[in-house]
């Protein structure tokens, strides 16, 4: 009769624990990233598992270089991911792919005010608020120490500009008896030609959310292109870019010491962690006339219109964008979390960088970021206009004056027709 109690108990517990099972729902949550940033997702996955019992998290992580086109081909079909991170929300609100979220933050009284205005701005559309950002996506001056300490060259400093990372640069590069680089000063990032305009006093258009003019082939523009331009074709200092398709990214560079300098992210301090010798960050350099800028805005979360379990993924993604997400990103030093006014938020993030790391410059250069533009239509005129022209001054087809202007005409052109 006893053992006859205990298979009973031991089978009611079993039908119990496959009920609970069976009413779990998982949900997918889609990322990129380099190896050395994806830990913290995977902590943040822990966190909310422990968290509750009714919802599982199934990960799919891609390359940044592959991540998007997989991304369209599952919208297309309506098989996107129910929570994804995502750039340029606006482009992907416009065509009904994301799920619009005011219903849900009034709801459930969602605390949206430790982000700052300008990171809402970008995750909304049409007066209607579609996802929050991780991060703001502010860089900083990365410097080899011990390749400035071999070429006897003074550490960055707050008071550089434009002319002293230019000369820096050029001192840090390293020939062959050919003549070819095997060290070059300084490595750049293809997308960040913004802030370079951005610091010599230009903008790219007039409002970068609701743009009505044009402006990247102003003078202020045409001599911040050029200026990185020279340092790629005339001075040798800067890998080009089609080169870095051969010699790496800006992490694999620099984290091998192949170049002296890199402008980049947080995101890729675990990685520069492991390298061989020692490193540290400084504000990026000012425009010829003092002038500051850095990014504001960068990646965040969004649930898909199509999600079969909307309000599973809203559970995901309050997690994700409240305080448990935000303090596990921060804690471990990967990126500027979007709440970084938030004084305690900033501590975390600098308390969880390496000792030796400056990192209070990526909440000082965070307070310096402007928004790059972001409104529906400018994935499609950046990719289509604006970088095929760029790549012609970078490659020296052209001058800045000469693709700028060319430039200019299309983007306008455009711009008639679509409205």
């Amino acid at each position: 009769m006893f053992k006859h109690l205990i298979r009973t108990a031991l089978a009611l517990a079993l039908v119990g624990a496959l009920a609970a099972a069976s009413a779990q729902t998982t949900i997918v949550w889609s990322f990129w990233g380099d190896p050395g940033e994806l830990p913290p997702n995977y902590e943040v996955i822990e966190a909310f598992h422990a968290a509750q019992d009714d919802v599982r998290i199934e990960v799919q992580h891609a390359p940044w270089g592959s991540y998007f086109d997989r991304i369209l081909t599952q919208m297309a079909g309506g098989t996107a991911p129910d929570v994804m991170f995502l750039n340029n929300i606006p482009s992907y609100a416009a065509r009904g792919v994301l799920f619009p979220l005011d219903e849900l933050i009034e709801r459930d009284g969602f605390d949206t005010h430790a982000y700052h205005p300008g990171l809402l701005a970008i995750f909304s559309y049409a007066g209607e608020v579609y996802g929050f950002a991780r991060d703001n996506d502010t860089n900083v001056l990365y410097y080899n120490k011990d390749l400035f300490d071999e070429a006897g060259v003074d550490y960055p400093s707050e008071d550089w500009q434009w002319a002293d990372i230019r000369a820096a640069a050029s001192e840090l590069t390293v020939r062959d008896a050919r003549g070819r680089a095997t060290q070059y000063g300084l490595a750049l990032e293809k997308n960040r030609y913004p802030q370079w305009v951005y610091q010599n006093g230009g903008s790219v258009f007039d409002d970068p959310l609701e743009p009505t003019e044009f402006l990247m082939d102003a003078p202020e523009a045409i001599e911040a292109i050029q200026f990185i331009a020279d340092m790629i074709l005339v001075d040798g200092s800067v890998p080009s870019f089609d080169a870095m398709a051969q010699l790496g990214s800006t992490t694999e560079l620099f984290s091998t010491g192949r170049v002296a300098m890199v402008m980049t992210n947080a995101a890729r301090i675990p990685t520069f962690m492991g390298a061989g010798f020692e490193w540290d960050v400084a504000p990026l350099p000012a425009g010829p006339d003092g002038i500051r800028a850095n990014t504001l805005g960068g990646a965040g979360y969004v649930m898909s219109a199509t999600s079969e379990h909307p309000e599973e993924a809203w559970t995901f993604l309050k997690f994700l964008a409240g305080t448990e997400g935000q303090s596990i990103f921060a804690s471990t030093g990967v990126a500027v979390p979007a709440s970084y006014a938030d004084p305690d938020v900033a501590a975390t993030f600098i308390n969880a960088c390496p000792e030796t790391v400056s990192c209070e410059i990526f909440i000082s250069e965070t307070e310096r970021g402007r928004l790059a533009p972001m409104f529906p239509d400018w994935r499609e005129i950046e990719s289509t206009i604006v970088t095929p022209h760029l790549d012609l001054i970078y490659t020296g087809e052209l001058s800045a004056q000469e693709a700028l202007a060319q430039m200019g005409a299309e983007v306008r052109r455009f711009m008639a027709e679509r409205q």
